[in-house]
């Protein structure tokens, strides 16, 4: 898919000005994903998903199509609640000419309170931790990317689509499988979770190895690309 490569920048705190502001990490989206604008309205965003979909999959029928977009804004509206400060979405043509959606999430969790410099192997080995305790069917360890130590986690999850996106009452059980990692931050006391989940389990090998491109560009330096635009630091999505 012709889609240009995103460059994208994490808000470091929602009261510093954009002119000042030193962004905490960039990371680089490679082709096939189109970033989200969180405040562009529901309505309008389906519509556009759904005329992309069709101009990119036009042999998948309209019940898939309908399906890959009502699941894909569920999850976006979810993302979106909790707080996500970036939002993008891949479609992907696997070799049977299938469509197949991913949705990777950025959310930034800072502590109220905490020393400037924090221990960020320990906080990686805390985050693990806890999540060994939240979720023991899951794969969890710690890897070291290039940007430094991150928790790991790969597991599936439940999720009921309200039955009113499809004209029906009851809702519809759904499996994501879903990939985060909890990236203790550089610049002070807080970490960067980033969440991939697709419901394409078949699939999930090929989307994992995309995602690991993406965690392999996370850094602290603003990447030489002029291919799309960046996301700045304010008090809002843009």
């Amino acid at each position: 898919m012709n889609h240009p490569t995103g460059t994208n920048r994490v808000p470091e705190s929602p009261d510093t000005p954009l002119v000042s502001a030193i962004p905490d990490l960039w990371f680089e989206l490679p082709p096939g994903f189109t970033e989200f604008d969180l405040a562009e309205d529901a309505e309008a965003r389906m519509l556009r998903m759904a005329e992309s979909v069709e101009a990119v999959f036009s042999s998948a029928t309209p019940t898939q199509r309908f399906s890959l977009v009502v699941s894909g804004e569920y999850i976006l509206q979810t993302m979106i609640a909790a707080g996500a400060e970036h939002i993008s979405s891949c479609l992907l043509r696997m070799p049977e000419d299938e469509l197949s959606q991913g949705t990777l999430c950025v959310i930034i969790e800072r502590p109220d309170v905490g020393p400037q410099n924090q221990d960020r192997q320990g906080t990686a080995r805390r985050t693990a931790a806890q999540w060994r305790e939240l979720y023991p069917d899951a794969e969890i360890g710690l890897v070291m990317l290039p940007y430094g130590i991150s928790a790991l986690c790969i597991r599936d999850q439940r999720l009921d689509v309200p039955g009113a996106f499809f004209g029906l009452d009851a809702p519809l059980p759904s499996t994501v499988r879903q990939a985060q990692f909890c990236v203790p931050l550089r610049t002070g006391p807080g970490s960067a979770l980033f969440v991939f989940m697709t419901e394409d389990l078949r699939h999930w090998t090929d989307h994992l190895e995309v995602f690991s491109l993406i965690m392999k560009s996370v850094s602290t330096d603003e990447p030489q690309t002029e291919q799309a635009p960046v996301a700045g630091r304010t008090e809002g999505p843009e």
